[in-house]
């Protein structure tokens, strides 16, 4: 590895334990920033009526929070491990309620696309209090540490869904973003006193440091598989997303607040993160992955087969549950790998899953406008399937290069 991935092990060795209480709030702090880019997709079909745009261009709005979300995994995200992290989470916070209010005001669809980008690239600091709260926690219990973060951070996902399907039917898709923008002003106030100072570990210029996620990426090999395998079945939790809208109000004339209400059904698979991740610990990622996606392809095909009110909701519980498992499982193996690098590993890993992600939101949309819900139905089976491929494929390729590192230190 090289030298910029390096600290002394006394600063390992001294790492405080993580209060329940603390590790909680920070998994809600999780959810309520990346909540932000969740907002749009109950929204699309006001979008669409308000600017007269057809399914595939408010598409757009929905990919450019995702696309957002992963620029500023890459050029964010970093600085966690070389900037003191309380205060680069507070200004993130602060920057993304500047963009949510001015995206409340987007006169036109070109800059409610844009408002969108920019939400997404300032709401990832749920991705900095990952790492960090895995950095406070044993070795032994990392992956329930996984599980409790993630359960913030799906909770936020998917009540976020709800809220704006709520808001939108009764006063309005800007009032969504004007009331997002409250929020993350409340948190920030509420965040000053409750998140720990965590200074650097490293002292790397900006550019050093963006270099050195090149060569994490080189001397990592057994960090390709879990990133395409996230990356995969994250697009077929988007694209399911952006077509629901459709879905509900072609199929069954139902409106915003319906769509919305499906974020309740997911929270199962939030409130499974954390046994996911005890599931992971005590047998394995590659096990757990394995169950997890069988579980997503079993949810599109009785998705696919009985389109129905109760086999959608059997169909987001399993879908949830499985994309939810596979997070867990994937970034708990990934943020192992190099312990003192976790922010770098998390960005790589992150943004791999949020490019999925933006894809996945394009493939929706293009599915449903020209197949509508079979062909999307199709497009996240084919995506779960060669998903399926990459982890299966991957695991011969895996163990030689884990023994061969193992063999030289």
């Amino acid at each position: 590895m090289p030298s910029s991935t390096s600290v002394p092990s006394a600063s390992l060795s001294t790492t405080p334990a993580l209060p329940d209480r603390t590790l909680w709030l920070m998994a809600i702090v999780c959810g309520v920033c990346v909540a932000n880019i969740c907002y749009n997709q109950p929204l699309l079909g006001d979008f669409a009526a308000y600017f007269h745009a057809t399914a595939g261009e408010v598409g757009w709005v929905a990919m450019a929070s995702q696309a957002g979300y992963g620029l500023g995994l890459l050029f964010f995200l970093p600085l966690g491990d070389i900037m003191e992290r309380r205060r680069l989470v507070l200004t993130l916070i602060c920057i993304c309620a500047c963009m949510l209010a001015a995206t409340a005001a987007a006169p036109t669809l070109p800059l409610l696309i844009l408002g969108n980008l920019l939400i997404g690239a300032t709401a990832m600091g749920a991705q900095i209090l990952i790492p960090l709260a895995v950095e406070m926690s044993p070795s032994t219990a990392q992956g329930r540490t996984v599980g409790v973060m993630m359960t913030g951070v799906l909770g936020g996902v998917l009540l976020a869904r709800t809220l704006a399907g709520f808001v939108g039917d009764h006063f309005g898709w800007r009032a969504m973003f004007g009331l997002a923008a409250v929020m993350m002003v409340v948190l920030a106030s509420l965040l000053r006193g409750v998140m720990p100072h965590r200074p650097p570990e490293f002292a790397l210029s900006y550019g050093r440091l963006m270099r050195s996620l090149w060569e994490v990426l080189k001397t990592q090999p057994r960090l390709w598989r879990p990133a395409l395998v996230g990356a995969l079945s994250f697009a077929t939790f988007t694209a399911f997303w952006t077509s629901l809208a459709f879905l509900m109000k072609d199929n069954f004339h139902l409106g915003s607040t319906e769509t919305g209400l499906f974020g309740i059904v997911g929270l199962v698979g939030a409130l499974a993160a954390p046994y996911a991740g005890k599931f992971a610990d005590r047998f394995g990622a590659v096990t757990t992955v394995s169950i997890a996606l069988v579980v997503i392809f079993a949810a599109f095909g009785i998705m696919f087969m009985w389109v129905t009110i109760p086999m959608l909701i059997v169909g987001v519980l399993l879908m949830d549950v499985g994309v939810q498992t596979v997070q867990v499982a994937e970034q708990g193996r990934v943020l192992s790998l190099i312990p003192q690098a976790r922010s770098r590993l998390n960005t790589l890993y992150m943004v791999s899953r949020f490019v999925g992600g933006a894809l996945g939101s394009l493939v929706g949309a293009f599915a449903w406008t020209h197949g509508q819900w079979p062909a999307v139905c199709g497009a996240t089976l084919g995506l779960t399937a060669f998903a399926m491929i990459i982890h299966i494929v991957g695991q011969h390729y895996e163990s030689p290069v884990a023994a061969a590192q193992q063999a030289t230190g």
